[in-house]
């Protein structure tokens, strides 16, 4: 016969429980953190990078746009870089030729298809991309109704500035900001770090408070990849239907009208603003050229500023992209796959955006915006493009404000140039 013993907790008993199961959840958090610390960076700006891969032969580091071989120890495999700039970093693994992310890492930022993870070497630039114990505006990602490339609805983000909804007597100057190909509406705000900036910018008095709107530049898209319910469909850094007139010709009625409708901003050139990079820049370019009573601040990072696509070259791109989807079509019906809707655009009438730019150019600046702003890397491979551009605006004295720096087309760059365009924009 078994005998039920009654146990009895002393409350001191009771109490080293508790205290243990404290110290164990503040022991989870710590341990998180310790993992979201990888890769380690040294007090130096010196960074180890440390790879847990059993069975492995080799492995490489992908950090930025150059390869390093990482030493193997074991199971796990190691790279210890120089000192490095203080700077938000990008970085993915290669082991035995296939692509991974860091899984010690849960900092992860998309760049057209890539997801890649990312850490910060404090100081410096990067000191206004790290999230910090300020006020913080809010970004919210909205619908609106559109009719470019034949759809109903796209989507935009829209940054609204600390303190907006508690003052709705106030009106605020209005930021139009532009993402490069490959991009779409989250662009700026993942890889650009834009609220971390704006937000550590507004609480040093270094700007006014503004609204900053980011609309959906690829016009193939609605919305980002795998955030809209009505497409399923994948980026491409390729983006050429989207440099063909489409989205500037319906910007300022659709986005501007709708942002005007809809968020207290101010509607007067004085307060409007346009920038974007890359592709984005050849957008806010003939954008703010086709309207030059609306933008009194214009920024082109890395832009593209010539739409060099004529139709005969756009048919021939789009011409071979055809033939390339019907192949993988072909594919697909083998492989008992969905093939993918295919078609030719026979929509080009748009192109006559890009044309008469000196006649344009005339217009914009009489009189001359507050602020035209061009910035570009000298290892950029836009910059004989830039250079062209800018000797066409001093051939006829139109003044402009050209900042030159290190490096290429990178992320690097457009946000040190969001950072200072910023601090240039709406002030007398």
């Amino acid at each position: 016969m078994m005998r039920r013993t009654n146990w009895k907790v002393s409350p001191s008993t009771w109490d080293c429980i508790f205290r243990l199961f404290l110290g164990l959840l503040a022991f989870i958090p710590l341990r998180l953190a310790a993992q979201d610390s990888e890769p380690y960076v040294s007090a130096d700006g010196s960074v180890t990078f440390t790879l847990h891969a059993p069975g492995a032969k080799k492995a490489r580091l992908i950090l930025g746009d150059r390869k390093y071989k990482m030493e193997q120890q074991g199971d796990n495999f190691t790279y210890h870089t120089v000192p490095l700039s203080p700077e938000m970093y990008t970085y993915e693994y290669v082991v035995d030729g296939r692509v991974m992310a860091d899984p010690k890492n849960s900092r992860v930022t998309r760049d057209v298809e890539k997801r890649l993870n990312y850490f910060f070497v404090a100081g410096g630039m990067a000191d206004h991309y790290v999230d910090k114990d300020i006020p913080h505006g809010t970004l919210s990602k909205v619908w609106y109704p559109s009719t470019l490339n034949g759809m109903s609805q796209r989507r935009l983000c829209v940054y609204t500035p600390p303190g907006y909804d508690d003052h709705p007597e106030e009106f605020y100057p209005v930021l139009y900001l532009l993402h490069g190909s490959g991009g779409d509406e989250t662009t700026w705000a993942d890889g650009g770090r834009v609220c971390q900036i704006l937000d550590d910018l507004i609480h040093t008095d270094s700007i006014k408070p503004l609204v900053v709107v980011m609309p959906n530049g690829n016009i193939e898209l609605d919305a980002a990849p795998g955030e809209s319910p009505y497409m399923d469909k994948l980026p491409s850094g390729n983006n050429v239907n989207s440099m063909v007139g489409k989205f500037e010709k319906l910007f300022v009625k659709e986005i501007v009208g709708f942002t005007e409708k809809n968020y207290r901003v101010r509607k007067d050139k004085a307060h409007r603003a346009i920038a974007g990079l890359s592709m984005g820049g050849l957008h806010a370019l003939f954008i703010s050229l086709n309207h030059p009573q609306l933008f009194d601040y214009v920024g082109l990072f890395s832009a593209q500023t010539s739409n060099m696509l004529t139709e005969q070259r756009i048919y021939k791109i789009e011409r071979f992209n055809y033939n390339r989807q019907r192949i993988r079509n072909i594919a697909a019906l083998i492989g008992d796959r969905i093939p993918a809707p295919i078609s030719l655009s026979d929509k080009l009438s748009c192109l006559d955006i890009y044309e008469n730019i000196e006649q344009k150019l005339a217009q914009q600046f009489s009189p001359a915006p507050r602020l035209y702003y061009m910035a570009i890397g000298r290892d950029d491979f836009l910059n004989k493009m830039n250079s062209q551009y800018r000797s066409l605006l001093a051939s006829h004295g139109y003044p402009y404000t050209f900042v030159s720096s290190e490096g290429g087309h990178s992320w690097e760059n457009w946000r040190r140039y969001l950072v200072d365009f910023l601090q240039r924009i709406f002030y007398p």
